[in-house]
């Protein structure tokens, strides 16, 4: 099958926007021709990679994938008119300047965020006419209202009513919709009646296999260690509003004079970044370490350096609705878990056994999760990596999530639901 793959993110970028470079190649390695439309390369900072000049359209081919990438307004911050700007500008370079991209392909598969994705979508399916996987990453308007972005009065209500016509338009001709958590499925089939609950399935997200390697293992061959005289929990990822961060400088107040051996490192960046960072100041909480973003390559060794890998999220009835891709990242890295997270995601880590789960927002819940974790000895904490590493390879991997993709499209293509 010759499958286009139309996402406003792609590899080198980190984080959820690395999963349509995982998939992609999964399509690939199963025998697959790929074609791929996409942008420049700019999360989670905004700036062009270094190594990446803008044009009007660039072709190329990498490791046997057409790559066609078009430009964009390269922008994540605060801004909600550059945020916008980023999304509208790619949706309509993908639209205008992408001739041939997708030209031939027998099914698309469609990483469904942001919203703004459905103008090219509907160019390059030609109306729906070319079969395609919605892929659901985000819900939509509910993201932007989430982050704070979302205009109020009038102009609110009319871009609520805009943006939810778009989402039920794309979901309506999709030929599949996939969800990467159960309480989405629901979501979806409630504002969208008109759906056929036999073409929603579910298809979490994979990370990269190539990438994330049980830690133990990078730390056997010497690509990373642990410090013997501390236990680091470490956050990875990106540092929004919706990460709920706050949570994490109440724990480590309350554990700074209890618990001297207990490190706290951020790694990563966003528009929250400088925020915490003043307010870990203002604290003088001296356990907090801020080490910025690193390199995509580095990110397995850096993570192998943490006794326990944090995910955290703010609470609200949306937010529950998600599964962040980094627990499969963490999973797969063989890494215990500790989760500031409600809902769905708290639902997956509690059943991988490899996770210690709080409220989110509750300081001290997570400081005695944190206390908790650190006097398991080493073995019981890599018994708990093992068993996400375990619960990873039977629910999560990359080559299930594509071959399930695959016979989705195939047997709709072929009428069978």
């Amino acid at each position: 099958m010759k499958l286009g793959v139309l996402s406003q993110w792609f590899d080198p970028e980190t984080g959820p926007a690395a999963l349509p470079g995982v998939f992609s190649r999964e399509f690939m390695a199963a025998g697959h021709e790929v074609s791929v439309l996409t942008g420049f390369p700019n999360y989670p900072n905004g700036e062009i990679y270094p190594g990446f000049r803008q044009r009007l359209r660039h072709r190329s081919n990498v490791d046997g994938i057409d790559l066609t990438r078009v430009p964009l307004y390269a922008s994540h911050n605060s801004s909600a008119i550059r945020r916008i700007a980023n999304y509208t500008s790619f949706a309509a370079s993908a639209t205008l300047l992408s001739r041939g991209a997708l030209a031939g392909v027998d099914a698309m598969w469609v990483y469904n965020s942001p919203v703004t994705i459905g103008l090219p979508l509907r160019w390059h399916s030609h109306g729906g006419g070319v079969p395609y996987f919605l892929h659901v990453q985000d819900v939509w308007p509910d993201s932007l209202i989430e982050s704070g972005m979302f205009p109020g009065g009038a102009v609110g209500k009319i871009a609520d009513n805009v943006i939810r016509r778009m989402v039920r338009a794309a979901e309506r001709r999709a030929t599949v919709v996939g969800v990467i958590s159960q309480g989405v499925r629901e979501l979806i089939l409630e504002r969208n009646p008109r759906l056929d609950p036999a073409k929603i399935v579910y298809v979490p997200n994979p990370t990269d296999e190539t990438l994330f390697v049980p830690a133990p293992e990078l730390r056997r061959q010497g690509f990373s260690e642990l410090d013997q005289d501390h236990f680091t929990l470490m956050y990875m990822g990106a540092i929004g509003d919706v990460q709920g961060l706050e949570t994490l400088l109440d724990a480590a107040q309350i554990l700074m004079g209890s618990a001297p051996h207990v490190r706290f490192e951020l790694v990563g960046d966003g528009i929250a970044r400088d925020r915490l960072e003043r307010e870990a100041a203002i604290r003088q909480l001296d356990n907090v370490v801020f080490r910025g973003r690193v390199a995509k390559d580095d990110v397995p060794a850096v993570m192998a350096s943490s006794d326990a890998q944090l995910v955290s999220l703010a609470d609200s009835p949306f937010l529950r609705l998600t599964t962040p891709s980094k627990i499969s990242s963490i999973l797969a890295s063989e890494i215990p878990v500790i989760g500031a997270i409600a809902g769905d995601g708290a639902a997956t880590l509690l059943a991988s056994g490899a996770a210690f789960v709080v409220d989110p927002g509750d300081g001290e819940a997570l400081a005695d999760a944190v206390e908790r974790m650190a006097r398991l000895s080493t073995s019981d904490r890599e018994r708990m990596g093992r068993r996400g590493r375990e619960f990873y390879e039977e629910n999560f991997s990359a080559a299930a999530a594509a071959e399930k993709i695959v016979s989705s499209l195939r047997g709709s293509m072929h009428g069978d639901k």
